[in-house]
């Protein structure tokens, strides 16, 4: 028995070894956000993020895992009286936290391993999203490329406020739609043995 977990453990720990750090550059990425409501919409972003992924040393194009982290009290909607607005909606004093963690990358379209920004591979990734401390399943296609010394991800996705157990929010006659659209651009550090040469 004692062999056979050791074996297990080799197992993982190999496979381990083929995973890469790369940590998220928040300088360069951005995470916007657009809400919908009765006769307008509103745009915002996520002002203070933070996350990691793990990529295949072999083929570093690919991302096995991700962790993405946002600061909901660091978000704006570019209107103070909106923000609070939002942040009392958000509980962030109690839940000061927004995650997503990606489980699953599914190739799609392109090549991974020549992709550029003009002609990007195509994935299908799955994950976990955590908002109001309820974690919903999150299914997206996403655009990726090596770039230099980076690793970007780009992408869009919608949120269902409801399904985290957010009201419904009405003022006056103003009803926020529950759905928000998600605009994304994630850029990844790549670890200095997998940058490639930048473009000219």
């Amino acid at each position: 028995m004692k062999i056979i977990a050791l074996f297990v453990l080799a197992l993982l720990l190999s496979g381990l070894s083929d995973a890469a750090e790369a940590p998220l550059n928040a300088k360069q990425s951005f995470l916007k956000f657009t809400g919908h409501a009765f006769m307008h919409d509103f745009n915002g972003e996520a002002k203070e993020f933070s996350g990691s992924s793990q990529i295949d040393s072999s083929k570093p194009e690919i991302v096995l895992n991700a962790k993405i982290a946002i600061q909901a009290a660091n978000m704006t909607t570019f209107e103070n009286a909106r923000d609070q607005n939002m942040f009392q909606w958000l509980h962030v004093d109690a839940i000061p936290g927004i995650s997503f963690e990606l489980t699953h990358v599914i190739s799609m379209d392109g090549k991974a391993a020549t992709a550029t920004k003009d002609h990007p591979s195509k994935f299908l990734v799955s994950g976990d999203f955590t908002l109001n401390k309820i974690t919903k399943p999150l299914q997206t296609r996403v655009s990726g490329w090596r770039e230099g010394k980076w690793l970007v991800v780009t992408g869009v996705t919608q949120i269902d406020t409801a399904e985290h157990g957010l009201p419904i929010i009405k003022q006056y006659f103003m009803t926020v739609d529950k759905e928000v659209d998600i605009a994304f651009r994630l850029v990844f550090d790549l670890p200095p043995e997998l940058q490639i040469s930048a473009a000219p």
